[in-house]
């Protein structure tokens, strides 16, 4: 019988005490004998050996604070194991995911497996719920292979993570860094299959502040990202773009014309009919996921979530309207 695969679960940690033990606990429920647990603390000011160490976890700890994508490549390099678990601090781990693993490794054939997000969030407030339903929405709208990552959960042979580039170490900040190792491995020519039953829950508490500025942020570094892409043909033309579906995409100048029509409606009356229209559209555009909601949370969540994805739109239109001015005008690539 050949020798079980040694898997070492690598998890970068930046002051992340308030959630860290629930994510440690729910590694040390796998029921498998043959991994490692492998904490990288990029730098965090408060103190988190301990921790670590009582649950078990190897502690290493990185000089300066460098990010979430330099702490991930610190922690392959300090890893045994033949194949890699990135997972973030603030996630908690399904039951039994090494020995699916094992399984979806074997029947795929795939170089990495990447897991989904589950329905579940700790947090009750609108936004915590509504930022995770959409995470689990949006990616269970994928395919069976998919050619992005999300560390949420990701499984990767080692061999072949060092094959490809890894992690592109000039994204500093905890935003679409994960994305990148999806683009290295696609580029050496490995395959990612989506494990959609293999759900992680997200221990992120978002209130309305948060959940603006994380979109705004967010759609900024990804339009420099998918500069980038399209600058090294690995996004051609017709190619998805991760999670972002066609649909999501078409309502950011849809939602940008309603308010063009709706403010010059102001001096023009007539105009408001093709503000209607707009809104019409993008309410078209936004059907499925609305309706989602409407199906998890009720009709009362799915009119403020009609409300928070409008205002999303408008977020992460000037999000990307930021990303474009800074990497084609002032030529900040990062």
């Amino acid at each position: 019988m050949p020798k079980k695969d040694f898997y070492s679960i690598v998890i970068p940690v930046y002051n992340g005490s308030r959630t860290l033990r629930k994510t440690l606990e729910s590694v040390r429920r796998q029921e498998d004998d043959d991994f490692e647990i492998v904490v990288v603390d990029d730098a965090s000011t408060e103190e988190l050996r301990p921790l670590i160490e009582e649950m078990g976890g190897l502690y290493h700890r990185l000089p300066d604070n460098s990010g979430p994508a330099t702490a991930r490549t610190a922690g392959v390099a300090a890893a045994r194991g033949q194949i890699i678990v990135f997972t973030d601090s603030d996630v908690w781990l399904p039951d039994h995911l090494i020995g699916n693993l094992r399984k979806v490794f074997s029947e795929t054939g795939a170089e990495c497996v990447q897991g989904s997000f589950s329905k579940h969030c700790p947090h009750p407030n609108f936004y915590s719920q509504y930022k995770n339903l959409y995470n689990h929405y949006v990616i269970n709208q994928l395919g069976d292979w998919i050619n992005t990552t999300y560390t949420s959960l990701t499984a990767v042979q080692k061999g072949f993570f060092l094959k490809g580039n890894g992690f592109d170490r000039n994204i500093r900040a905890a935003s679409v860094e994960d994305r990148t190792l999806g683009e290295s491995l696609i580029s050496a020519g490995g395959k990612i299959y989506l494990a959609k039953r293999l759900e992680v829950v997200h221990d992120k508490f978002l209130d309305a502040k948060g959940f603006y500025r994380s979109q705004f942020n967010r759609s900024r570094d990804l339009a420099k990202l998918m500069q980038r892409q399209k600058e090294s043909k690995f996004l051609e033309k017709g190619k998805s773009f991760g999670t972002n579906t066609r649909a999501a995409m078409l309502r950011l100048p849809v939602v940008a014309l309603t308010l063009v029509f709706l403010f010059l409606g102001l001096i023009y009356p007539p105009l408001w009919l093709l503000a209607l229209i707009s809104f019409a559209a993008y309410c078209w555009l936004t059907r499925n996921w609305i309706s989602f909601l409407k199906k998890n949370k009720g009709w009362w969540f799915a009119l403020r979530g009609q409300f928070a994805d409008f205002t999303d739109a408008i977020a992460t239109g000037l999000g990307v309207a930021m990303g474009m001015f800074e990497y084609r005008v002032l030529g900040r690539r990062y």
